[in-house]
């Protein structure tokens, strides 16, 4: 589907400007947007856009340094399978299209990729691998700490303060039996639970490393790994458990059980007062800080950085050991391919405007309004074209129902999908003209509620428009009223 010029296809409730391609995969529809590499950035959702302008300017550099390193370094295995250089979801960097930068406060954000087009951060004439993450808690993360690897002097742990998130510390407890369900889903025990205990590095050091000590042996794991394991053997035995409740007013609970590689699990007792005197009941706590890997930017560093006075190019030289933005002269494409979703059941692709639709190379359909519905059949796709596909857009059945002298509703039918237009007249003159706007086939309803003191002519005329033609259908009477 090729949108015209300032035409956006609406998916799932947002709005990407690019053409859309859709393709059977062997588990759902791919559906991939191709778009300007700025276009892109404009639809980056990875920040609060009400930000101080800075920290806007930074986080639209890391997001093009990214992009820069991820089509540098190659397609992944899914975007090579697939047929896309980047995904669209926080396993790359958050894209949601163009609804963010319609919103109110998305010139914001625009401004903020504008004024620094084309700049990213590079290393050694490479663009440099630029991650981020929601919250520190007060310090990032060395990249060979929770990644392993060879250590980056432009991915080191440095301080981030001042961070007004909710993530910054976080703690809850975990009774002994449901530690031991949970290292036992995970992989992570040996016989039954004896005790789970954690030692920290200094930063440049390793992983922090978690034993969980079972009466057959001792499994020793990173924190990085524990967290993804412990989150998804939490929301496998216990979803109504965890994550827990934040201790705030908001009455949210946390948005992972674990929620960064910062965080050590220690055991406690807890007393019961009984007859016989305390009963003594081991349990753990878990006690953390911080939100995503820490490495690099800190995305509430940075708005503290920013809020404090700092620029965007100083945000960056703090988390990216020294590093400013540079022009990114042959090193980014004009266009990338973003995987939206590879496995959808349904797809429903809704344009605001004319569009174009190829099918396997050939066009069946062109500078056409209207919806289509595509489904997944057993790597085939079953598509429903808009009713009326190729027809002008006739106006039947047109009505006007008044009500004590007000027009309250008007409708009528229409053959094929197209802007409508409704003007209403009073004795000769306009009272009432309703912008175009995209309708599709079948029945269509108009409220205008337009209310007259005393009986005179009125004139109700309806209009349509499409690449495919145009009509007009006029309904005249007295009006009733007295």
């Amino acid at each position: 589907m090729i949108p015209g010029d300032g035409v956006t296809v609406a998916i799932d409730g947002r709005s990407y400007g690019g053409p859309i391609t859709v393709t059977a995969g062997d588990s759902g529809l791919v559906v991939i947007e191709e778009t300007e590499v700025e276009s892109y950035l404009l639809g980056i959702a990875e920040v609060p856009f009400v930000w101080p302008t800075e920290a806007l300017r930074a986080q639209a550099i890391a997001a093009r340094s990214y992009l820069a390193w991820t089509l540098d370094r190659g397609r992944s295995a899914n975007g090579r399978r697939f047929g896309y250089d980047i995904c669209a979801t926080d396993r790359c960097q958050v894209y949601r299209g163009l609804s963010g930068v319609r919103s109110d406060t998305g010139y914001r954000w625009s401004s903020a990729v504008m004024s620094t087009a084309g700049e990213i951060l590079v290393v050694d004439g490479s663009p440099l691998q630029a991650l981020y993450s929601s919250t520190s808690g007060g310090r990032t993360r060395s990249v060979e700490d929770v990644f392993g690897g060879t250590p980056n002097q432009h991915l080191r742990a440095v301080a981030s303060t001042d961070e007004s998130s909710p993530f910054t510390d976080w703690r809850f407890p975990i009774e002994f039996d449901e530690m031991e369900a949970l290292v036992r889903e995970a992989g992570h025990l040996n016989g039954d639970l004896l005790t789970v205990r954690t030692r920290l590095t200094a930063d440049g050091q390793g992983p922090w490393m978690v034993d969980i000590v079972g009466t057959g042996g001792v499994v020793s794991v990173g924190t990085w790994q524990l967290r993804t394991d412990l989150n998804r053997a939490a929301s496998t035995l216990f979803p109504e458990r965890f994550p827990v409740t934040r201790p705030d007013e908001s009455g949210h609970r946390y948005p992972q059980t674990i929620m960064s590689p910062t965080f050590v699990i220690g055991e406690m007792l807890r007393y019961t007062p009984e007859w016989y005197g305390p009963r003594v009941e081991p349990y753990f706590e878990v006690q953390g800080h911080g939100w995503g890997h820490l490495v690099g930017m800190s995305q509430y560093g940075a708005e503290a950085m920013a809020r404090n006075g700092s620029s965007a190019e100083e945000i960056l030289s703090h988390f990216y050991g020294g590093l400013t933005p540079q022009a990114a002269s042959g090193i980014l494409p004009e266009t990338v391919r973003i995987g939206l979703t590879t496995d959808s059941e349904a797809v429903s692709l809704e344009p605001d405007g004319p569009v174009t639709v190829r099918v396997d190379g050939r066009t069946v359909a062109e500078t056409t309004l209207g919806s289509w519905a595509l489904s997944w059949d057993t790597r085939a796709i079953l598509v429903s074209p808009p009713v009326g596909l190729g027809l002008a857009p006739d106006i039947e059945v047109l009505r006007v129902f008044e009500l004590g002298g007000t027009i309250s509703l008007i409708t009528g039918r229409l053959v094929s999908a197209a802007e409508l237009r409704v003007t209403v007249e009073v004795s000769g003159r306009v009272v009432e003209q309703s912008d175009w706007t995209l309708t599709g086939a079948g029945f269509f309803v108009n409220a205008p509620r337009v209310e007259r003191s005393t009986r005179a002519p009125v004139r109700v005329t309806v209009e349509s428009r499409s690449p495919q033609g145009t009509d007009s259908r006029t309904v005249a009477f007295v009006s009733s009223a007295r």
